[in-house]
């Protein structure tokens, strides 16, 4: 049987305390080709404005805790196209090329699964 087991403990954050936090667990777990993440964002957090469409990889954006909006579209300097809004349990698929940005909106932490592969 073969498998590997990592916490947040395990793992540095790449964002700040203040900010949340951002874990990456593809290498801690050894995987090939998915990317999985925990995200959490402070109250009027946001992640930064990117797309992935020169590593052809689709990500799906699932909500634990918190309330989370997803700026969908749009280009550098101009707003989104649309914005869907997240409830824990609910998930949202998005395309390798279309731009995102992450908003933390309300009055508590977000904690976000981010789930990637090509």
């Amino acid at each position: 049987m073969d498998y590997t087991v990592a916490g947040t403990d395990d793992i540095e954050s790449v964002v700040p305390n203040e900010w949340g936090g951002m874990w990456f667990f593809r290498d801690a777990l050894d995987c090939e080709n998915l990317g999985i993440t925990l995200l959490e964002l402070e109250p009027n957090g946001k992640g930064k404005p990117h797309d992935h469409a020169e590593e052809n990889h689709e990500e799906v954006y699932l909500v634990v805790d918190g309330e989370l909006t997803v700026e969908l579209g749009g280009s550098e300097g101009e707003p989104a196209d649309e914005a869907v809004t997240l409830e824990p349990g609910e998930a949202v698929r998005v395309s390798p090329e279309t731009r995102r940005q992450l908003h933390n909106h309300g009055d508590e932490l977000v904690r976000v699964v981010i789930a990637g592969a090509p």
